[in-house]
């Protein structure tokens, strides 16, 4: 490892807490935003759709930069980069310009948390590297809290564009603040882009854990999007939605601290069975009524599987593909947000006819595939190390 894990700076965890405080504020000012410019729900869900679609695609690019330029330098770019792309949200005088700059905002937003679960990967061996990871999860959690219950009472008393300007001072900070954080990036990738990502997917589990991602990445951030919207189509102001839904970023937090507890006595296979189940069930509840009672079970479910099951996905992905680390990351992130976008797309129509109980009970049948095939494949999977030490006999 580059250095010791406890060198890594707490400053650090502050940028994953800004992306996700910007990704995180959209919910609840969809329909603030639909109002505020006279169009329907399904025209403003592009807001969400299109930040998630470029956040799927730009990952890989900033993957390759990291294995050729270093972490650190891409995680500070991305960071001034997201800065600047929430003032042009802010700022957007229509749709369209509106649309544009989320567009552009999850293009360079998404190389910060990405580049963040790389850098510890490069600090944490694997056997305790997803704990690692569960810590810069705490910061997650804080920021989309943040952004759920900030977005939804800064709409409520003031206007849906002010919240952007504060996780883009965040983020601005954080940059500079982490100008002399060491590099974990021992030795620089010289090798053709095309060939660090085809390295990834000439790899048999790399393959399997993206395709499982992007069922992964539609069930956790694409239908989630329409909890906040689906109580304010029953009649509650965007700040009860985002208090409520903010309650997410609280399970997120309380179940991080008790991940370290429940990773040493549990296989990593029941850990992401188990968050699986708890998304499946909230969203099976969630399709009964969209009650406040049933979104906010829903929305604590989902916050649970987010600790168990998304950080199972994430420590996976940093160890499928260890020399090309950065790249194999990226598409996983690329996975992701595809399977959000599409999902987000998918149902826009019927959260625009107020029919969220099909949209929720859909949800959960596609959870389904995640919970079955991708606890079986936790299950097998020996680890890196392990099959470096099977290759020489293979």
């Amino acid at each position: 490892m580059a250095a010791a894990g406890r060198d890594v700076p707490r400053l650090l965890y502050l940028g994953p807490f800004a992306t996700m405080a910007d990704r995180f504020a959209v919910a609840p000012l969809l329909i603030p935003m639909a109002a505020s410019f006279h169009v329907s729900l399904v025209a403003v869900s592009g807001v969400a759709s299109l930040y998630y679609l470029a956040y799927g695609l730009m990952p890989t690019l900033y993957g390759v930069l990291a294995d050729r330029f270093g972490r650190v330098r891409v995680i500070r770019v991305a960071l001034v980069g997201t800065a600047l792309a929430d003032a042009l949200s802010a700022l957007s005088p229509n749709l369209t310009a509106l649309l544009v700059a989320r567009f552009v905002t999850g293009g360079i937003a998404c190389g910060v948390f990405p580049t963040t679960l790389v850098y510890l990967a490069d600090r944490f061996p694997f056997k305790v590297r997803q704990q690692a990871i569960a810590n810069v999860l705490v910061f997650v959690a804080l920021g989309t809290t943040a952004g759920t219950l900030g977005a939804g009472l800064t709409a409520h008393v003031s206007s849906w564009r002010f919240f952007f300007l504060i996780p883009g001072a965040i983020a601005l900070a954080v940059a500079i603040g982490l100008r002399g954080m060491p590099e974990s990036l021992l030795a620089r990738s010289s090798q053709n882009p095309l060939k660090q990502v085809a390295t990834v997917v000439r790899n048999g589990w790399a393959v399997l854990v993206l395709a499982l991602s992007v069922i992964n990445g539609a069930v956790m951030f694409g239908f989630v999007t329409y909890l906040a919207p689906a109580l304010e189509a029953n009649g509650q102001s965007p700040a009860i939605a985002g208090v409520v839904v903010a309650s997410y970023g609280v399970s997120v937090l309380v179940c991080t601290r008790a991940f370290g507890y429940v990773a040493r006595r549990t296989r990593a296979a029941l850990i992401l069975a188990g968050g699986a189940t708890m998304l499946l069930i909230g969203y099976a509840i969630a399709g009964t009524t969209q009650s406040v009672v049933t979104i906010l079970v829903a929305s604590l479910l989902a916050g649970g599987a987010y600790a168990f099951m998304q950080s199972t996905f994430q420590t996976w992905a940093t160890d499928v593909v260890p020399e090309a680390r950065g790249t194999a990351t990226a598409l996983f992130a690329t996975a992701i947000f595809t399977g959000a976008a599409l999902a987000t797309s998918a149902v826009a129509g019927l959260a625009s006819a107020n029919r969220y109980s099909p949209l929720f009970v859909i949800a959960a049948l596609v959870t389904m595939p995640v919970l079955i095939f991708g606890s079986l494949a936790r299950w097998r999977y020996p680890g890196s190390d392990a099959i470096g030490r099977l290759t020489p006999e293979c």
